[in-house]
């Protein structure tokens, strides 16, 4: 089924919950290691969880108190183990441990890539997501071995984060288009999905939970590689075309 949006030339990435998500290994090993009870084949869920909780109390998306509890509760963390399981994370819930790929995510990007999309990441962080996703093989921009983009806008650099509209408007003019020709992709409602539209961009929302309890202000997916088999699927045949300039235009039949 085909995703019923505006027409737009490129894709901005969100990093967390679209292409990643924090490495399991390691937040395991912390919670044993402080004896905290938790169930490790819950974790992936647990992140959409830990941001539904995030959206739901309008968080700090750099303040990680809401996400640690709403993960640690999907996670199979007793409520008398919260305070424990907080501070077993504490150290090692950082920026560093975000680089679990998430099943399909990069080829789905590179798929959206060869349609004719052009690509950017626009990610809450601290400064050093454009390092740690090239260090992993993950990203980068330009070639590289990982996937290629055209820019990263990262919240450590830029000194706001999203929702603030200099986020998204940052990524629109490194890619030298109105927002309105760019879809942002995010696993946040609040931070992701009515940022991105608060400036005109097409918004989508990563929910695979079913968690957002907005179902009319913008589309929602289960994955990227779900917005990718519905994308192209809506502009697959003669969907597209290019203008007098050379830029892709890809339109909904």
């Amino acid at each position: 089924m085909s995703l019923d949006l505006p027409p737009f030339d490129a894709v901005s990435l969100d990093v967390g919950g679209v292409l990643v998500v924090p490495q399991a290994d390691v937040l395991a090993r912390a919670l044993d290691r402080a004896g905290v009870p938790h169930d490790p084949g819950r974790f992936f869920e647990a992140h959409y969880h830990a941001m539904a909780e995030v959206d739901r109390r309008l968080s700090d998306p750099e303040e990680f108190t809401d996400y640690t509890r709403g993960f640690l509760l999907a996670a199979g963390v007793p409520e008398d183990q919260l305070g424990a399981g907080a501070v077993a994370l504490a150290d090692v819930l950082v920026s560093s441990v975000w680089y679990q790929p998430i099943p399909g995510a990069l080829a789905a990007a590179e798929r959206l890539a060869a349609a004719g999309f052009r690509l950017a990441v626009t990610s809450n962080a601290d400064g050093t997501v454009a390092d740690l996703l090239a260090r992993h093989g993950l990203v980068q921009v330009g070639e590289g071995p990982g996937l290629p983009v055209e820019h990263i806008t990262d919240s450590g650099v830029l000194g706001v984060a999203k929702p603030h509209p200099d986020m998204f408007l940052t990524t629109a003019a490194e890619l030298g288009l109105p927002p309105e020709r760019i879809c942002h992709i995010g696993d946040g409602g609040h931070y992701d999905a009515a940022g991105a539209a608060a400036v005109g961009m097409v918004a989508v929302h990563v929910d695979p939970l079913g968690l957002c309890p907005d179902t009319d202000g913008h589309a929602h997916v289960a994955s990227l590689a779900e917005f990718a088999d519905r994308v192209l699927a809506t502009t697959s045949g003669d969907g597209g075309h290019e203008d007098a300039d050379g830029q892709r235009r890809v339109e909904p039949r």
